[in-house]
């Protein structure tokens, strides 16, 4: 009896040593060939736990990616196109795995794509791998995650190949999925409409494609997904707000909870997205030209268009919320930008004064009380040249007695301009000689 117990203990303990370290067949590695349209062919050795995908990275060129491209040699150069040229034209769908004279065919891009496992084998010992290249497919393009070229296997349905694009994206027009299928001559094609809409999952759809079809699914711009207005600023919640067709500025000041104490809407500004980045053909021609080249008005264009916040709409922040919404309420666009500005209560005095710099606005006061301020003119400014740059607008204003300034705007004091006094005296001199010459050849003619 002694003797049996000891027998079982000591086969216990075999079993228990044997589930914790593996056998040793499972310990030797498997010879497994990869064979068809991969960069290298050949027998390569695996562990018992590899799978299908596995074999396939193996027989691909393991290149290091240089941090820039223009790096490479030439033969690395090469490489590496071949390396593109095989990955991007695999028929990884149709890949065929044979297994002791039996064949089976494996979608490897449903386990990438889809996560199907039942696509992705475990390897055997002399199992045989074959890649065909990429002979048949059709294209997916507009409102898909993954647009692109995709392998086309008989019997492919809309959904299948909408799945493999991880399905359409949120504004997709699914009422009307547009797929261009050739005629057999290869030129004139057909267009065929699909309403997939009534289905809950677009990758339902059961319509049969065909080789070479083109699948366009466009976008629906009546949906107002994603239309919003961004503010900054000294608000009391800035960021993105949602908008739709109908959102006016008031709207959206209200959702902002408005300015700040120190938040100045006199001054904040309104710009259309849009409209901001708009590049204007006569000023891309502009720019090409020297100001001796250009026409007095065309030097005045620039010299404006460069000075001025180009999108901005022409409404006035403080009064839109001071008649909540009566006045000066437009309605706004997806992608606008309202900026408010913290309250500057200084005149900016600058140029040809002996203290440039900030001066404390004071309510009332003229552009003359400024520049006393600064330390009144030096010797070198120019007369009546004095300018007042409106911090709103941008505008370049000569001062009269009616001239109010507003917080921020700057004065600017120009020099006087050097002037070669012989240089003066003989255009002076040239003139007057062209003038009587003109002069006594007229007397000439006449008496």
């Amino acid at each position: 009896m002694k003797n049996k117990v000891l027998i079982l203990l000591f086969l216990s303990l075999a079993i228990a040593l044997a589930a914790q370290y593996p056998s040793s067949t499972a310990m030797m590695p498997i010879n497994v060939s990869v064979t068809g349209f991969v960069a290298n062919p050949g027998v390569y050795q695996l562990n018992v736990f590899s799978r299908l995908s596995d074999a396939l990275e193996l027989s691909r060129s393991k290149l290091s990616k240089p941090d820039n491209p223009l790096l490479l040699t030439p033969l690395e150069q090469k490489a590496a196109d071949q390396d593109s040229l095989y990955t991007h034209h695999q028929g990884l769908r149709e890949v065929r795995l044979t297994r002791q004279g039996q064949s089976e065919i494996y979608d490897l891009l449903r386990f990438m794509r889809l996560g199907e496992l039942e696509q992705n084998p475990l390897l055997k010992d002399g199992d045989v791998i074959w890649v065909p290249a990429l002979d048949k497919q059709v294209s997916v393009g507009g409102s898909v995650y993954l647009p692109g070229d995709y392998h086309f296997v008989e019997g492919d349905k809309l959904g299948d190949i909408l799945a493999l694009c991880q399905g359409s994206t949120p504004e997709a027009d699914l009422k009307r999925v547009l797929i261009y299928r050739y005629l057999p001559n290869g030129i004139d094609f057909e267009t065929i409409t699909q309403d997939i809409s009534h289905l809950t999952d677009p990758r339902d759809a059961s319509f049969a494609l065909q080789d070479k079809d083109r699948i366009i699914i466009g976008k629906d711009s009546e949906q107002r997904r994603g239309w919003k207005v961004t503010i900054a600023g000294a608000v009391k919640t800035p960021g993105d707000f949602l908008i739709d067709e109908n959102t006016r500025l008031w709207d959206v000041l209200q959702l902002c909870g408005g300015a700040t104490q120190r938040g100045d809407l006199v001054n904040a500004v309104l710009i259309n997205g849009q409209f901001s980045e708009k590049l204007f053909p006569d000023l891309l021609r502009l720019r090409e030209f020297t100001i001796t080249q250009m026409t007095p008005l065309e030097y005045s264009y620039i010299r404006t268009y460069l000075r001025q916040l180009q999108g901005k709409y022409s409404v006035d922040l403080q009064e839109t919320w001071d008649s909540q919404g009566d006045r000066s309420n437009p309605t706004l666009s997806d992608g606008d930008y309202i900026f408010v500005p913290e309250r500057f209560d200084m005149i900016a005095v600058n140029g040809q004064v002996k203290s440039p710099g900030l001066v404390p606005y004071v309510e009332g006061k003229d552009w003359k009380y400024y520049i006393a301020a600064a330390g009144g003119y030096t010797n070198n400014r120019k007369a009546n040249g004095v300018r007042i740059i409106r911090d709103h607008a941008g505008n370049w204003v000569k001062p009269n007695k009616k001239t109010q300034l507003e917080p921020g705007d700057m004065i600017f004091v120009p020099e006087k301009t050097d002037r070669d006094t012989w240089t003066d005296v003989k255009d002076v001199a040239l003139l007057a000689s062209q003038i009587l010459t003109i002069f006594l050849s007229l007397r000439a003619i006449l008496y």
